[in-house]
C-alpha cells in the first residue's frame, strides 16, 4: 500500500532543502614524506601553505564486487557481494604561485620515487633509474569536509565534520599544464594520488567556554 499523501510546512521545507551541504568548504592535509622533505631543494618552502593552494579535490567513491548466484531458488537470480572495491586515485588541483613552488614540490616528490638523482645526468639519453621503497615516498593525505557555521560561537549547537583518510598515498600522474598567450587565467596544476584505500569518520565538536571548538569524537 502506498503512503498517503500529506502536507509540509514552508518552515519544514526550509529546514530541509536550505540546511545543505556546500562544495567549497573543506580544508586538505597533504603530509609530504620526510624522504622526500630532504631530497627537495626547497629551501624556506612553507610545505603547509600547499594545503590552502588546493583549488579542488574529490572525494572518494567505491563499489561493491558482487558474483550471481543462480541455483538457490527456482528462476530466481540473485547478485551476492564478495569485496568492497575502492577508486584507485584521488584528483587534486593546486593553484601554481609565482615561484613555481607548487610544481618542484610535486616535480621532485615523482623524481624522488623514480630515482631520478641528478637533473643533469638524467638529460642523459643514456641514463638509468632505480625506484625508491615503497615505505619512503608514501604518506597519508586528510580532508576535511565541514560548513560555513562550522566556527560559529553563537548557539550551543554540535558543528559535525566528515574526516577522510587516504591510507599510504603518492602521486601517480601529473597532468599536463597549456600555457597559452590568450586571455591570462590562474595556473592549475592537477594531480592524481594512488592509495590503499579511504576511511571515513564522523566528528562532532562543540563550541568551548571560552572560545574554540572541542573535538568530542
Amino acid at each position: 500500500m502506498a503512503n498517503a499523501l500529506r502536507s509540509i510546512s514552508l518552515s519544514q521545507i526550509k529546514s530541509r532543502l536550505l540546511n545543505v551541504s556546500q562544495t567549497s568548504l573543506y580544508e586538505l592535509t597533504l603530509g609530504i614524506p620526510e624522504a622526500v622533505r630532504r631530497r627537495l631543494p626547497l629551501t624556506g618552502f612553507d610545505y603547509d601553505s600547499i594545503n590552502l593552494m588546493c583549488a579542488e579535490a574529490s572525494l572518494p567513491g567505491s563499489s561493491l564486487a558482487t558474483h550471481a548466484v543462480e541455483n538457490d531458488y527456482h528462476g530466481v537470480s540473485e547478485q551476492m557481494a564478495y569485496r568492497r572495491i575502492y577508486d584507485e586515485t584521488i584528483g587534486l588541483t593546486f593553484y601554481v604561485d609565482r615561484n613555481y613552488k607548487i610544481i618542484e614540490l610535486l616535480e621532485g616528490w615523482m623524481d624522488y620515487i623514480s630515482g631520478v638523482d641528478n637533473t643533469r645526468d638524467f638529460k642523459s639519453p643514456y641514463a638509468g633509474y632505480r625506484m625508491a621503497y615503497p615505505n619512503t615516498y608514501k604518506q597519508d593525505i586528510f580532508l576535511t569536509k565541514f560548513e560555513k557555521d562550522h566556527f560559529s560561537y553563537q548557539s550551543n549547537l554540535s558543528r559535525t565534520t566528515l574526516h577522510y583518510t587516504f591510507v599510504n598515498a603518492f602521486p601517480k600522474s601529473l597532468t599536463a599544464m597549456p600555457v597559452s598567450y590568450e586571455g591570462s587565467q590562474i595556473l592549475r596544476c592537477s594531480v592524481s594520488f594512488n592509495f590503499i584505500r579511504y576511511v571515513t569518520e564522523r566528528k562532532t565538536s562543540v563550541p568551548a567556554k571560552f572560545g574554540g571548538l572541542v573535538n568530542t569524537g
